[in-house]
């Protein structure tokens, strides 16, 4: 019925990204459940720590494993399934976010379906805790959300230019960082296009003196924005192209469609004009040229975002919400708190899945980080905050051979009205329930509140016996 948060973020001695994400984490501080009531303080705390800022999540692996364990401990004193009690409170259509803004089907997604498929995978109704052969196996589930907090004014642009065999050339300011934007913007082309993939020529360089804007390569919003232009830019190019061809064809635009290669007479497919001999301008046997290159404009920019009221805290911080469900099974040894992770899932509303196989993987890759941040990441200060491990040799992340045996990823669809058809951001979204996700797993584990990360034996076996 209420929460009451306060968020002290530690970011060193500098600032730099970590007022944002101070900012992002107070905005979305109730994780995807309604609660009616909500007050909300968020602090960026100056420390002679180390600097810190952001990585992917941006404040929401943090504030989601913290309303998480909070799910957990409330689900265990009123005897209630941990499952059940995040069904029973999960937000959903018409609800609000702790910001005011109306929630809607195109803008939420379904948490519902995210947890159920979830706790499918996870085999969650054979029991969160067995006791077998002297070892245990314990299951821990989360439920997150976060939205893409980007400038009001963020915008992206495209350019198509066609080249005389007929293919087509991707210009824009998207940056690849191996996930995989290249090839989704090529698909987003080539649909709109009705040409094979192999027809797209995505341009890898980025030089702002002659590329189109882009807002950055943050917030989720590559596919999102830049999916948005390419389709803009797509859209164009095929008006251009229908126009050369109603010359050629002597028809009217509108009886033309694009498709195959080919502009041609939707009620008589069996007449039309392929692309390349449209794409440099039509060429008349007589040696009459008509229109010139095609090239393909497109642009987009954020719709209805609004900047935070300084007084209320209410307004528009974002397109969508992204939400999703995680689910850890450990087995633990109870004799020294040593423990191996056997399965980790992901079930994600991202929308309209692109390409489901390098969101796969690229759930994958998240769902790595968020274990390994939980499992044993983490600096080590002495009592006058020198870091003791600088060097990777000493700052311990989750090691190949310990990570799950199987990563399980699954996705539920339910489109968003501004993506490009349908799509949804989904770049940092593995990592963030999987904190939380360890952390109840080894809960019910060792039957213990373990609320402090990263969750390595000695800790484990200190907070079971109670030792400082």
């Amino acid at each position: 019925m209420a929460g009451q948060y306060t968020f002290l973020i530690d970011s060193g001695a500098y600032t730099d990204q970590a007022a944002g994400i101070t900012r992002a984490a107070a905005l979305d501080c109730s994780g995807p459940y309604e609660v009616p009531n909500v007050l909300c303080d968020s602090y960026c705390m100056y420390t002679n720590h180390t600097y810190a800022t952001s990585f992917r999540g941006y404040a929401h692996p943090e504030l989601t494993f913290a309303v998480e364990r909070t799910m957990d401990q409330l689900a265990e004193k009123l005897n209630v399934d941990p499952v059940e009690l995040r069904l029973l409170n999960s937000i959903k259509p018409g609800d609000t976010s702790p910001t005011q803004t109306l929630l809607t089907a195109n803008n939420i997604g379904d948490p519902d379906k995210c947890m159920n498929r979830a706790k499918e995978l996870i085999n969650w109704e054979e029991g969160q805790r067995l006791e077998t052969g002297g070892k245990i196996k314990a299951k821990g589930i989360s439920l997150f959300w976060k939205t893409s907090t980007t400038a009001t004014n963020a915008q992206a642009g495209a350019l198509l230019t066609f080249e005389a065999d007929g293919r087509v050339n991707l210009n824009c300011a998207a940056i690849e960082l191996g996930q995989g934007s290249k090839t989704i913007l090529a698909q987003i082309a080539a649909e709109e296009l009705g040409l094979e993939l192999d027809k797209i020529h995505v341009t890898m360089e980025v030089n702002t003196q002659y590329d189109p804007h882009q807002w950055r390569t943050v917030a989720s919003s590559t596919t999102f924005l830049a999916g948005r232009a390419v389709q803009a830019a797509a859209k164009d190019a095929k008006t251009k192209l229908k126009r050369t061809a109603s010359i050629v064809l002597k028809c009217s635009e509108v009886d033309l469609e694009v498709g195959g290669g080919r502009v041609y007479l939707k009620p008589s497919p069996e007449y039309g004009v392929e692309i390349k001999d449209l794409a440099l301008g039509y060429k008349f046997p007589n040696g009459n040229a008509v229109e010139g290159q095609i090239v393909g404009h497109g642009k987009y920019i954020q719709r209805h975002l609004t900047p935070m009221d300084k007084n209320t805290g209410f307004g528009k911080p974002g397109p969508w919400w992204s939400v999703g469900a995680q689910a850890v099974e450990i087995q633990l040894n109870p004799v020294d708190y040593s423990y191996q992770i056997l399965k980790a899932v992901t079930v994600l509303d991202g929308g309209t899945i692109i390409n489901p196989a390098t969101d796969i993987q690229q759930m994958r890759g998240e769902m790595y980080l968020g274990l390994s941040f939980a499992s044993s990441e983490s600096f080590i200060f002495d009592d006058n905050g020198v870091v003791l491990n600088p060097q990777l040799r000493t700052y311990q992340m989750l090691r190949f051979g310990e990570v799950p045996k199987e990563y399980l990823v699954d996705f539920i669809e339910t489109p968003s009205a501004d993506g490009p058809f349908g799509a949804r951001g989904i770049g940092e979204y593995g990592v963030i329930g999987m904190l939380a996700a360890l952390a109840n797993s080894l809960s019910a584990a060792v039957q213990t509140n373990l609320n402090t990360l990263p969750l390595i034996p000695e800790f484990i076996w200190k907070q079971k016996e109670g030792r400082n």
